[in-house]
């Protein structure tokens, strides 16, 4: 974030960059919808008080004045916070989401709320308005695409930050479950009701991402999910001698998505990575049981009950096979952002896996397509590994 380097030395003032930020999100708004509400007043408001703060005292936190944007699932204290399918237009939180809170107190400012797909007019994409943002953190996916916003904070129950990430080629992170707080998602979510939903951060580099970890994880006290394990920094991790599974998406992919898969491994390798075997049948068991959970409110008590073990079976599984492998490749999405259409969910079949895990997934920008559509990798890594999984996209941002 040379921005962010700019604000902490003061070359910038925060309302200078928020000013500035404000601008873009609005000629980039004005194309593809992707912003769900704005609030000047407040957000420059906040940016003149740190901008007293630093006269008087120096950079107030880690992201001392830097604009940033949140899904509208998530509470922002004077933002209108509508919800799942804008089911609450008028509503106003009185105050934030826990990880809206940690990022103020670090320094960030909140300029506006991004809009969820299927709320409201169509979120449109930066590169071409007749393909698909993918869904359902889509604004946030475009607004960071287009620059306009140097941060944005989505959330993700099956795929919601990876995929519009994926489509539109940016970094999207899903924490492990239980290391960020889910307080203040509207809708809300909990380690019981639903311990797949997690916040996390999409951004144009893995150091913002890595940053923004590291500000807004750890128990508030509230979400009963959430267990005190500290964030490790990827600079600790040396993956020289990793064990990495490869799901390619055969037959099921794009060719110029397993293509990109496929050269993704090979940089692995070349960085002293082995590649081993992987679980069968991964892809197809995550998307039967995660379909029998989206239409739990038709099942019998004893299809729930089955529906669970399932799950609980699945996960199993997964931990037994992911004690003698470090890292799972795969593709993001089957293909490339389609021309618009309805999102299925056989969109989500790559992105899953790792929520029904709880399992860290990071999604990488990885090459163009023939129509120079963005094509990107997913890189899943096992439970409190977050660290492992951004060490594995430095190596792909490097390349």
């Amino acid at each position: 974030m040379s921005a962010l380097d700019d604000l902490r030395l003061g070359a910038v003032t925060a309302l200078d960059a928020v000013t500035a930020c404000l601008d873009a999100l609005r000629r980039v708004d004005a194309e593809t919808n992707a912003v769900a509400a704005f609030e000047d007043e407040r957000a420059q408001a906040d940016a003149a008080r740190l901008d007293e703060a630093f006269a008087a005292t120096g950079p107030v936190g880690p992201l001392h004045g830097l604009p940033i944007t949140v899904k509208d699932w998530i509470d922002v204290e004077g933002f209108v916070c509508a919800g799942d399918g804008g089911r609450s237009p008028e509503r106003r939180p009185e105050q934030d989401a826990t990880v809206v809170a940690r990022l103020r107190r670090a320094g960030a400012v909140v300029v506006a709320k991004t809009r969820p797909w299927g709320a409201g007019p169509r979120v449109t994409h930066p590169l071409d308005p007749a393909r698909s943002v993918g869904g359902s953190s889509s604004g946030e996916a475009v607004v960071v695409a287009t620059g306009a916003s140097p941060l944005g904070i989505g959330s993700d129950s099956g795929g919601s930050i990876r995929l519009p990430a994926a489509w539109c080629g940016v970094y999207g992170l899903k924490p492990t479950a239980g290391l960020v707080p889910t307080t203040g998602h509207f809708p809300r979510v909990g380690a019981l009701s639903d311990g797949r939903t997690q916040i996390g951060p999409l951004a144009r580099t893995v150091d913002d991402l890595e940053r923004v970890l590291g500000v807004i994880a750890g128990p508030d006290w509230r979400d009963g999910g959430v267990v005190p394990v500290p964030v490790r920094s990827s600079a600790s991790v040396d993956l020289s001698g990793a064990r990495i599974a490869v799901v390619g998406g055969a037959g099921i992919a794009q060719p110029e998505v397993t293509d990109a898969v496929e050269r993704a491994a090979a940089v692995f390798e070349a960085a002293g990575a082995t590649r081993v075997a992987w679980i069968d049948s991964w892809l197809d068991d995550g998307l039967d049981v995660t379909e029998r959970y989206w239409d739990r409110t038709g099942l019998t008590g004893a299809e729930a009950a089955g529906q669970l073990w399932d799950w609980d079976r699945y996960r199993r599984r997964y931990l037994q096979a992911a004690e003698h492998v470090d890292l799972v490749l795969s593709p993001a999405a089957k293909e490339a952002a389609p021309v618009d259409r309805e999102i299925g969910r056989e969109d989500f079949l790559f992105t899953l896996p790792a929520s029904l895990t709880g399992s860290p997934a990071v999604v990488v920008p990885w090459g163009r397509d023939d129509a120079e559509m963005p094509l990107s990798v997913q890189i899943v890594g096992r439970p409190w590994e977050d660290h492992r999984v951004l060490a594995a996209a430095r190596i792909l941002e490097g390349e």
